[in-house]
């Protein structure tokens, strides 16, 4: 409902709106629709573009980490299996004997200080044994007694491997020598160590310094967009210290809980992660050997902030280019809709009734037309009133000679009154009945105050007329009436059957020597939505030549002559086809149809109107 009251409101803000404004905003919202519509798709476009290529360059970055640290893993995976694989190491450290000064001597000489027990690969920082074994006397920095690193977080989880490797993340390491902290973050392997028998021996642990290990993670930041950080099987998170990005942007732990959450659950090695109204790309890599995440974070804040720079630019140069356009777009509807304000304003006029203004309107383009149909209509309304005028003038004369007429007839109607009671009195009925249809016609003659009558009211008439011709005929006229009680209320003009009848009496029934009866038949029909009247004579009828010459005639038709009618014939069937032609158009009228020696049909169309309340009976 809400939508429908505001487009209501729009559509009659816009109607309300001239036909130039009309035009400006249509153009307006055509162009920019499709602009807006272009800008936030080619923005979102290159936005996905920049992502896709930030995605693949740090995947690739984290990638190439992950390489290095998987060398990273066997270089302390192997220098682990050189101490475990030293037979003479081993079978020292499970001799649980006392050994002689020169024993001991003879094996840290040849052992502890050996460059491959330190170390098999420079970058790992020490390799130490532990020894579960109190009497041991320790050789450091390799050998070291068991009880030193119970107390050790890890000591629990290495013995729990039953043999297998454990790898461990320090934020903070003790050297067994000094004590002293140390607060470089390592990396550790431990390992458990069993003799032959599979009895307990102790444990190696191979260290490296995480910034040898991670070194991508421990790089310098060029752009200071990313960084890297690891979350170990335990959930914690570790930071490179001398990385600023986490801190700057506001990185705390529950926001590093939200991450490891959505990376435990959704399984995604990448996605959007929102964080103060910041978007951010998390890569991941998972590291199996260590049981580790690797998560690069990048900051698309720039990124984002590059694109909506563009997406607005693009929009305010659409804008200025949309006002430059607008304004260029007014002008230009102003000199294209100047004539149709200047042919309102002469409508204007039309309107107060001036029909005498002049259309200075010219040109070949629609209001040039318009004003050309203009123009005519003005004159053909100009002739109309005009016409108007004299049928007023001829109408109000008429009307003065009909009241004349009317004072002259009550003295004929009285007349012909007195002459009917006479004829009554003498018994000559016959004459009485003539003069009573002769005063009948006479009435319906003079009596013109419309044009229009039904068609019962004509055939009343014809009935008056066929009866007086029959005084002056030597046979007897039959006057047949086929016609449906509904069609006698049809219009029709006054006065239009009367000279086909007595056309058909006078050219077709009187010259007949024939010894039957005259006969003429007045049938009515519908089809559609015309009215077909049509009156029938059994008279002389016609050839096709006469046939033709008459229905050209009635038509009025070019090649006719008035030379070709001296006879007459016709001249009140063509009067009663004007007429019609005039009052109802061209397509109705009269036509004729007649064969020699049989009978004579005229047939009147007219338009199916029927005039209420009139009466039907004949």
């Amino acid at each position: 409902m809400l939508l429908k009251r505001m487009i209501k409101r729009i559509y009659r803000w816009f109607s309300r709106l001239s036909l130039q404004n009309k035009l400006v905003f249509l153009y307006t919202t055509l162009f920019m629709i499709p602009v807006f519509v272009l800008v936030f798709v080619l923005s979102h476009e290159f936005y996905e573009n920049v992502i896709s290529d930030t995605i693949r360059e740090n995947e690739y970055l984290i990638e190439m980490e992950k390489i290095q640290v998987q060398k990273n893993i066997e270089a302390m995976r192997e220098a682990a299996q050189t101490l475990i694989s030293d037979d003479q190491l081993i079978h020292f450290v499970s001799d649980r004997r006392d050994k002689s000064v020169r024993e001991l001597i003879e094996f840290q000489n040849e052992h502890i200080d050996s460059k491959e027990l330190q170390s098999v690969n420079p970058l790992i920082d020490y390799s130490q044994f532990y020894i579960d074994d109190p009497s041991l006397i320790e050789m450091w920095p390799l050998l070291f007694r068991e009880n030193r690193i119970k107390s050790r977080p890890w000591y629990e989880r290495v013995m729990k491997q039953n043999g297998t490797e454990l790898w461990w993340l320090k934020r903070q390491d003790y050297r067994l020598l000094s004590n002293v902290p140390d607060d470089n973050p390592k990396i550790s392997l431990f390992r458990e160590v069993k003799d032959s028998q599979n009895n307990h021996l102790g444990m190696i642990e191979i260290s490296m310094l995480q910034r040898n290990f991670f070194p991508k993670m421990y790089s310098p930041i060029t752009d200071g967009q990313s960084e890297i950080f690891i979350i170990d099987q335990e959930k914690e998170v570790f930071t490179n210290p001398a990385n600023k990005f986490l801190r700057e942007h506001k990185f705390k732990k529950k926001h590093f809980q939200e991450l490891i959450q959505q990376l435990t659950q959704n399984g995604k090695n990448r996605f959007i992660y929102m964080n103060n109204s910041i978007p951010y790309l998390i890569a991941s890599t998972e590291i199996e050997e260590l049981n580790m995440k690797m998560v690069n974070v990048v900051s698309l804040e720039k990124i984002d902030s590059e694109t909506r720079k563009v997406r607005y630019m693009t929009i305010i140069i659409a804008i200025v280019l949309l006002a430059i356009l607008s304004t260029l777009t007014y002008v230009i509807t102003s000199l294209l809709l100047k004539k149709m304000y200047k042919l309102i304003e002469n409508m204007k006029q039309v309107e107060k009734g001036d029909f005498t203004t002049k259309i200075d309107i010219d040109g070949r383009d629609e209001f040039s037309t318009l004003a050309f149909h203009f123009r005519n209509m003005l004159s053909k309304i100009n002739h109309l009133i005009a016409e108007a005028v004299n049928k007023q003038a001829v109408s109000k004369d008429t009307e003065l000679r009909a009241l004349k007429t009317q004072i002259d007839s009550h003295f004929l109607y009285n007349t012909l009154e007195n002459i009917k009671m006479m004829a009554e009195v003498e018994g000559k009925y016959e004459i009485s009945d003539a003069l009573t249809s002769l005063g009948s016609m006479m009435r319906y003659n003079i009596k013109w105050k419309n044009e229009f009558v039904v068609i019962g009211e004509e055939i009343a008439h014809i009935k008056h007329y066929v009866m007086i011709m029959n005084l002056r005929l030597d046979r007897e006229l039959v006057l047949e009436v086929v016609i449906p009680n509904e069609l006698l209320n049809q219009e029709m003009l006054k006065l239009s059957l009367q000279p086909i009848v007595e056309n058909a009496i006078k050219h077709g029934i009187e010259p007949s020597k024939a010894a039957t009866r005259g006969r003429i038949i007045v049938n009515a029909y519908k089809d559609d939505q015309f009215v077909f009247v049509e009156i029938t004579d059994n008279g002389i009828g016609m050839d096709e030549t006469d046939l033709a010459m008459l229905n050209r005639k009635i038509l009025h038709d070019e090649g006719y002559s008035d030379r070709q009618s001296q006879s007459g014939n016709g001249i009140g069937l063509k009067n009663v086809h004007e007429r019609i032609v005039l009052f109802y158009g061209k397509e109705f009228g009269l036509n004729v149809r007649s064969v020699k020696g049989k009978y004579t049909s005229v047939v009147i169309k007219l338009p199916y109107l029927l005039i209420r309340g009139a009466n039907g009976n004949v």
